[in-house]
C-alpha cells in the first residue's frame, strides 16, 4: 500500500515572462516523437532548473497525444536529478536521483485537461519547499501506432503557468496506492487502501483523479472520521474516463485522526491468472490522488 539506455532526447524549457507581478510560463518540452528512440512501454524523464526563488504554480497545461503518452508525471526534486537533462527513468528511484526525495506536482493520462487551481490557491515550488528542479516523466503508450509524418513535430510537453505572488492558500497532492494482486476470474474484483491522516494540518480536499489501467471500472475515495463510524465521498470515476482532476464531491476537512481510504474495482473475468501491479500497460494500477489546499501561514504540508 502506498500512502503516496538510448538516450536520443535533448531536453527543452522554455520560460516566458509576461512582466512583473504577472504569469511566467515554463514549457517542459521532449524533442518530437519522430526523431525515433522511443518505444511502447518507455519512460523516460526530462529536467529543468527552477528560478532560485519561490513561486507557485496556478495552472498546469498538458500537451500530449494520448496514443503517444500513456500518461504524464510532474515532480518536484530537491537538486539536479541526473547529469543528463533526458534519461530512461522506470523506476521511481530514479526520478530525483538515488536517495533523494521526489514530490508529486500532478497527473495526466487518457487525453485528460489541465488544471486551474482555484482563486488564491498556489502549488509551492522553490527554495523554501526544496523544489528547485522540476522532473517531466512520460510513460509512452504506443506510438508505433501513429504515422512516422504525424509524429514528426510531435512534442509531449506539460506547460507550467507560475506567479511570485504569494497565494492565499497552497496546495498539495495526497496519493493513495496499492501493490496489491488482482484476482483473476472476477466481474467486480476489487483493492481496498486506507492510511491514516497524520496532518500536522487539516486540509481541503478540492479535486481528485483516479488511474488504472485497461481492466478499472471504478476508483472511489473517501474520508472517514469517528472511528470508521462517518465514511464521506471525495470522489467516484470510472479510470476509464479521461483521467483529469474532477471537482470533489463534497466539501470536507480532512483533520489529523481520520483516514483517508479508496476502493479500486477491476473486471477480470476474461484473465486465467491472477493480475498484479506495476509499470507496463499490460499491468494494472490502482491510484486515487486527492489535491488538496491549506491555509498559507507558513506551516509546513
Amino acid at each position: 500500500m502506498i500512502c503516496l539506455w538510448r538516450l536520443l532526447f535533448v531536453c527543452v524549457a522554455v520560460w516566458e515572462s509576461h512582466g512583473a507581478g504577472q504569469r511566467e510560463l515554463l514549457a517542459l518540452m521532449m524533442p518530437e516523437v519522430g526523431a525515433g528512440g522511443v518505444k511502447h512501454n518507455d519512460y523516460m524523464c526530462q529536467s529543468a532548473q527552477l528560478q532560485p526563488v519561490d513561486t507557485s504554480i496556478v495552472q498546469f497545461e498538458p500537451r500530449a497525444n494520448p496514443l503517444v503518452a500513456h500518461h504524464m508525471l510532474l515532480y518536484g526534486c530537491p537538486g539536479k536529478p541526473n547529469a543528463r537533462q533526458s534519461w530512461s527513468c522506470k523506476s521511481s528511484g530514479l526520478i530525483c536521483g538515488l536517495g533523494k526525495k521526489s514530490q508529486i506536482l500532478f497527473a495526466w493520462a487518457l487525453n485528460a485537461s489541465g488544471l486551474h487551481l482555484p482563486d488564491e490557491v498556489g502549488l509551492e515550488i522553490g527554495p523554501s519547499h526544496d523544489i528547485n528542479y522540476a522532473v517531466l516523466q512520460i510513460h509512452y503508450g504506443h506510438p508505433e501506432a501513429v504515422s512516422t509524418d504525424a509524429l514528426m513535430g510531435e512534442h509531449e510537453a506539460l506547460v507550467l503557468h507560475l506567479t511570485q505572488e504569494k497565494q492565499p492558500f497552497i496546495a498539495g497532492i495526497y496519493l493513495l496506492g496499492s501493490t496489491s494482486a488482482i484476482t483473476a476470474g472476477k466481474e467486480a474484483a476489487h483493492v481496498d487502501i486506507a492510511c491514516p491522516f497524520g496532518g500536522p494540518n487539516p486540509i481541503q480536499p478540492f479535486a481528485f483523479r483516479t488511474h488504472a489501467h485497461s481492466l478499472g471500472q471504478v476508483i472511489v475515495g473517501y474520508v472517514v472520521k469517528n472511528g470508521n463510524k462517518d465514511w464521506e465521498l471525495i470522489g467516484s470515476r470510472s479510470p476509464q474516463d479521461a483521467q483529469a482532476f474532477y471537482l470533489a464531491a463534497n466539501s470536507v476537512t480532512v483533520n489529523p485522526g481520520d483516514w483517508l481510504a479508496a476502493r479500486c474495482v477491476f473486471n477480470t473475468q476474461a484473465k486465467a491468472h491472477d493480475v498484479h501491479m506495476g509499470a507496463n500497460t499490460e499491468d494494472e494500477m490502482c491510484n486515487f490522488y486527492i489535491m488538496y489546499y491549506m491555509v498559507n501561514n507558513g506551516r509546513s504540508l
